[in-house]
């Protein structure tokens, strides 16, 4: 599972953005808390693709965030020891599909500008935002079954997670959505974007 990797790479750094968030200040942005939970009852994960059908169209090249800084957004909530998790993740993407064989695209996938933030219900004092914490991360090998206009990357288990990611794509743009289920709880996000001309 080498390949799948790179998708719960990602989320990993969710988790690992509370559990270093050991340092907080006060104060949280509630329309960040409202959109969080609001994105997590819109967001539908869709079933793989069934059977293989022979990929639409050409799929090589590099597909890039269709806006910059939000090629991924992952929302996630959860409890905590002194209440609740509110989480949010946004980053760039760059990935690159060297070829298709069959119903395999293989390639790499990187995040840069991926930045974590949230808040957690702490008993006694309410409220409190973890800072802002932005990092970047080199390209990571990764395998996508592709079947007609729809995306498997695949799943992965990392860390006690479980992370999948589906989507679809056309000449030009790729959608879809990211499912990480873990200890902590649920969460999900969507990834837009365009091919790099």
């Amino acid at each position: 599972m080498k390949e799948r990797k790179g998708i719960a790479f990602i989320f990993i750094l969710i988790i690992a953005a509370l559990a270093l968030g050991a340092v907080f200040y006060v104060g949280t942005n509630s329309s960040l808390v409202n959109t969080i939970e609001q994105k997590l009852k819109d967001i539908i994960t869709p079933s793989p693709p069934i059977g293989n059908l022979t990929p639409a169209r050409d799929l090589t090249g590099t597909w890039v965030s269709s806006l910059r800084g939000k090629g991924i957004q992952l929302y996630g909530k959860f409890p905590t020891a002194g209440g609740t998790a509110v989480v949010y993740e946004d980053s760039d993407i760059t990935l690159k599909i060297n070829s298709v064989s069959g119903n395999t695209a293989t390639g790499t996938i990187a995040y840069s500008n991926m930045c974590s933030w949230g808040s957690i219900t702490v008993s006694g004092f309410g409220k409190v935002s973890t800072p802002k914490t932005c990092m970047n991360f080199g390209a990571q090998a990764i395998n996508i079954r592709v079947s007609g206009s729809r995306l498997d990357f695949g799943t992965a288990s990392a860390a006690g997670a479980t992370v999948t990611m589906q989507g679809s794509y056309t000449t030009d743009i790729m959608s879809g959505t990211m499912t990480m289920t873990s200890s902590y709880g649920l969460i999900k996000g969507e990834f837009h974007l365009i091919r790099k001309k």
